[in-house]
């Protein structure tokens, strides 16, 4: 009886962590943070039990990201520059809990009912309606009526977000999983929300990503949008990646030969625009770095502070912009050394593989998320924007906890 009162306790914690998500996601970092300590000790109770009863089971996704974290870890122990290595070790945890939130979820999932789910849904596009309207009043306004202070940029929307960036490649994510969720199940949609709620909060989106001008998360969008219909339609699949790499291609033409700097919308700044130009500085200073340090890298989240000295000893310009890779991939090569990379993109790829052969109505939804979220990873560090982690690990573990086959948008 005891063991049952606990078990429920821990329940309770889990959902309400699932509950912190819903609420904080795209409105407010710290609060965010309430998930992983909510989670934290189900999932640790939960991991060690089924380790105990019937082995942890894991995919090669999840081999992969624990094998990134180690050596994530070693390139921490082995950077001498970093001072408060432990601190540098927590920054990990949205990765690790990513893995070990997958055994809590299970737990939750059997119990949890339709109208909690629905209930939950409801709430996510609500907050995200008014986060996305008030970013697009502050950047008009110049004054956010949610933060209650002047917009955080003057040139793009920024959602409840200080960082127009984050917001754009984060809020892209969740307009994917919208759009497949309208094109695949749009007859089925009030099983999981109110539809009125969910079409509002999908055009709230769509104005608060076009506003926020994440010029490599609208080529992440246009890339993945043909990946919904994959296993519905082939011919559509085809169809749409074909006139979405045309599109691209005419897109990259205009931006390699005009010499204005597109009329003022961001989409069609020319190829050479200083903020441009200071990525591909970026790119060049992530690979020096990793040839100069091939195998432990500069440690975990630590290539930003020596960017500016490899660009120094490298002769690459713009040495005075010292700022993360803006790639997820290079940043891990700089970062972690050749093992962190390589761990990394097995994660990436086996995240595609075992998402995909799911099969089910989870798996639709979610592949082109997943594609999404590696095209995007090619134009800015979303694996290290926490704002946006949350829900990507959130996701990540909803892959290996939600049982496969389930009808999500099927009545029970």
């Amino acid at each position: 009886m005891k063991m049952l009162t606990s078990e429920n306790t821990l329940f309770k914690m889990t959902y309400a962590s699932v509950w912190a998500i819903v609420l904080f996601s795209f409105v407010s970092l710290s609060a965010s943070a309430l998930s992983h300590i909510l989670i934290f000790i189900p999932a640790l109770y939960f991991t060690f039990k089924t380790y105990k009863e019937e082995g942890l089971n894991l995919s090669k996704s999840n081999i992969a990201l624990l094998l990134t974290i180690l050596f994530a870890i070693i390139s921490i122990i082995f950077a001498p520059d970093i001072a408060r290595k432990f601190k540098q070790v927590t920054k990990l945890k949205y990765m690790l809990i990513g893995v070990l939130a997958i055994y809590p979820f299970i737990e939750l999932f059997k119990k949890i009912t339709r109208d909690q789910v629905r209930k939950m849904f409801n709430t996510f596009l609500v907050l995200l309606a008014v986060g996305n309207l008030a970013g697009v009043y502050a950047l008009f306004s110049g004054y956010h009526p949610l933060r209650m202070k002047e917009a955080s940029d003057g040139l793009r929307a920024a959602g409840m977000y200080g960082m127009a960036i984050t917001y754009g490649y984060g809020i892209e994510l969740i307009l994917i999983l919208m759009l497949a969720i309208t094109f695949l199940y749009r007859k089925k949609i009030s099983n999981i929300a109110n539809p009125a709620i969910f079409y509002i909060s999908m055009g709230t989106t769509l104005i608060g990503f076009y506003f926020a001008f994440a010029r490599g998360a609208l080529l992440a969008l246009i890339i993945s949008i043909p990946f919904i219909f994959i296993r519905r339609n082939r011919k559509i699949f085809l169809g749409l990646l074909t006139a979405g790499v045309t599109f691209i291609g005419i897109i990259t033409a205009i931006v390699f030969t005009t010499n204005e700097d597109g009329g003022g919308n961001r989409f069609l700044l020319k190829a050479k625009t200083t903020s441009n130009m200071i990525r591909l500085s970026q790119y060049e200073a992530a690979y020096k770095g990793f040839l100069e340090k091939p195998l432990t890298g500069w440690g975990y989240r630590n290539f930003e502070p020596n960017a500016y000295d490899i660009k120094k000893r490298n002769g690459i310009d713009y040495a005075e912009f010292y700022g993360h890779a803006h790639n997820n991939y290079l940043e891990f090569l700089a970062s972690t050394g050749v093992f962190g990379f390589i761990s990394f993109c097995l994660f990436v790829l086996f995240w595609i593989v075992e998402a995909f052969k799911r099969g089910d109505e989870f798996s639709n939804i979610l592949f082109p998320f997943i594609i999404s979220f590696s095209i995007s990873g090619l134009f800015q560090n979303t694996i290290n924007d926490g704002e946006n982690m949350f829900v990507i690990m959130f996701l990540y573990s909803l892959t290996y906890s939600l049982r496969p086959g389930l009808k999500i948008f099927e009545r029970d």
